[in-house]
């Protein structure tokens, strides 16, 4: 999906190495400041370039949000892609990799999960509302061919309303996204765990189990 580009011509002249450092030193200020507290001096200074040379590329702190947000939807849908269920897959394969990948990339990109936490609040949802959408449209879609290919099976239990389970699955992902991100969703996952401050994140009871619960409330298993 083709999307808006945020910056101006002079960006794509640039080397892609300072548009990565320009990315990523966007995606850590505001990850860490909040979109309000964050400014373009603490951007530019963290990307090691002027803040005339900011403003060269972006227009203004909120193009620049809104390039970055797009940025970290793009990579939210690589999950979509690299999990892409097949038709033979059965129904707690495909959940289990989902939620597997879901903690790799949570992992990987903590400061573009936090980002996208950040974007669930009311006073970004100006910019949520228009951004969000292609992402939510490429999560649906995955789980609502999962769901219709285990229907059709016989996986899935005859009652199960495939648009409410689709967005139940989608929140069970999210929530164990922000878990591996959010302080205060880590701290929350660890309590409901009783894990002693020194233990690791136990990846495989945490998969184990989700999957169980869902296989258990919507499969004929």
């Amino acid at each position: 999906m083709k999307r808006k580009s945020y910056h101006k011509s002079t960006f794509e002249k640039t080397s892609r190495d300072r548009q990565i450092k320009v990315y990523w030193a966007a995606i850590s200020v505001f990850s860490q400041k909040g979109y309000e507290a964050a400014s373009v001096q603490d951007i530019a200074q963290k990307a090691g370039i002027s803040v005339g040379s900011l403003y060269s590329y972006f227009s203004s702190k909120e193009d620049l949000f809104k390039a970055i947000a797009e940025m970290g939807y793009a990579v939210l849908e690589q999950i979509v892609k690299e999990w892409n269920p097949r038709k033979e897959d059965s129904f707690r394969s495909a959940m289990t990799t989902l939620f597997r990948l879901t903690l790799e990339y949570s992992r990987k990109y903590p400061d573009l999960s936090k980002l996208y936490l950040l974007l669930t609040t009311d006073s970004l949802s100006p910019f949520s509302e228009k951004l969000s959408k292609q992402m939510e449209i490429s999560f649906r879609s995955a789980y609502t061919q999962l769901l219709k290919n285990a229907q059709e099976k016989g996986e899935l239990r005859s009652d199960i309303d495939l648009e409410v389970a689709g967005y139940f699955l989608d929140n069970t992902a999210v929530m164990l996204q922000f878990s591996q991100t959010s302080k205060y969703y880590q701290e929350r996952l660890r309590q409901y765990l009783a894990l002693a401050d020194d233990e690791e994140m136990p990846d495989d009871r945490i998969v184990d189990a989700l999957v169980n619960y869902v296989c258990n409330g919507l499969t004929n298993e």
